[in-house]
């Protein structure tokens, strides 16, 4: 799998019917003359690729507000670098930044059905218990391996710690599918493969 660029969008809902035509033209209207606005007729979904993306919490408030329900994701592969942002009808419903080494930096809003097969799945619990085991032993790997089962059994993200690790092309894709959201142009070779 070749590696993946940095990139930043948008996802807007647009309406059923009559009303997505009429919503696709709404948000073609009011994106900034840098942003590819794109939908594939298959998605809810709108694109809003991002030409100068800030690698900041979006705020979609307003859009969310007029559209009903936006998603934003960020990806900046080379500082392991992933913002999420899902808003509902004006408000951030969820909110997720992971930085690398300095983990879950903001976490915001309830945990998404989604989050639990993505990041809280037995194979990562067993491979992350792995990974301890060879570094660590005796009392100290006792007390990470049950740190790492509690966290596991609760499965809600905690800001400031650094698990679960998240990957920064693997997290967006299953994003992308649970919401069911238009692939990103430049992904459809990799969609293609998995």
């Amino acid at each position: 799998m070749g590696t993946m660029s940095t990139w930043a969008g948008r996802y807007v809902r647009l309406g059923a019917g009559a009303d997505r035509a009429k919503d696709f033209a709404r948000l073609q209207a009011s994106a900034d003359p840098t942003t590819d606005v794109t939908e594939d007729g298959a998605s809810a979904f709108a694109l809003c690729v991002l030409a100068s993306p800030t690698f900041e919490p979006d705020d979609l408030g307003a859009l969310s507000k007029d559209f009903g329900e936006a998603i934003a994701i960020a990806v900046q592969p080379v500082a392991d670098l992933i913002i999420y942002d899902h808003f509902v009808q004006g408000a951030r419903v969820r909110g997720l930044t992971y930085a690398g080494e300095a983990g879950w930096i903001r976490v915001v809003g309830e945990p998404e059905p989604w989050e639990a097969k993505a990041l809280f799945s037995a194979v990562r619990l067993a491979e992350l218990s792995e990974e301890l085991e060879e570094d660590l032993e005796g009392e100290l790997l006792a007390r990470e391996k049950a740190e790492l089962e509690r966290l596991w059994l609760e499965g809600k993200l905690v800001e400031g710690s650094t698990r679960p690790p998240a990957d920064p092309s693997g997290l967006p894709r299953v994003i992308e599918k649970y919401f069911g959201l238009p692939v990103r142009p430049g992904a459809r070779s990799l969609r293609s493969k998995i």
